[in-house]
C-alpha cells in the first residue's frame, strides 16, 4: 500500500485558495487524493491537500521530465558542445 501524505495550512483567505492548493501540490508532488477545505470563519478557510506517491516507474518518468523542463538552456548548450565544433 501507498503511503498517504497531507498538509495542512490554516486561516487562508477565500481568494487565496487557488493558489495555496496549487503550492501544496508542487510542494509534495505525487497524485492528489483528496482537497479538504474547511470554512473556519468568516472568509477564512483551513486546507488539506492529501497524496498518494507515484508508482516507481512513474515516478522516473516525471523526474525526467521535471528536470528538463527547469533546465532546457542547459539541454540546448549540451547538444551543441557535443556536436564536435572546434
Amino acid at each position: 500500500m501507498t503511503a498517504r501524505r497531507s498538509a495542512t495550512e490554516t486561516e487562508i483567505p477565500l481568494y487565496l485558495i487557488p493558489t495555496v492548493i496549487a503550492r501544496q501540490i508542487k510542494l509534495h508532488g505525487g497524485v492528489v487524493h483528496r482537497i479538504s477545505v474547511k470554512r473556519t470563519c468568516r472568509h477564512h478557510y483551513n486546507i488539506t491537500v492529501h497524496t498518494k506517491a507515484l508508482n516507481r516507474e512513474f515516478k522516473i518518468r516525471n523526474e525526467r521530465a521535471r528536470l528538463s523542463a527547469d533546465n532546457p538552456v542547459e539541454d540546448l548548450n549540451s547538444n551543441e558542445d557535443s556536436g564536435g565544433a572546434t
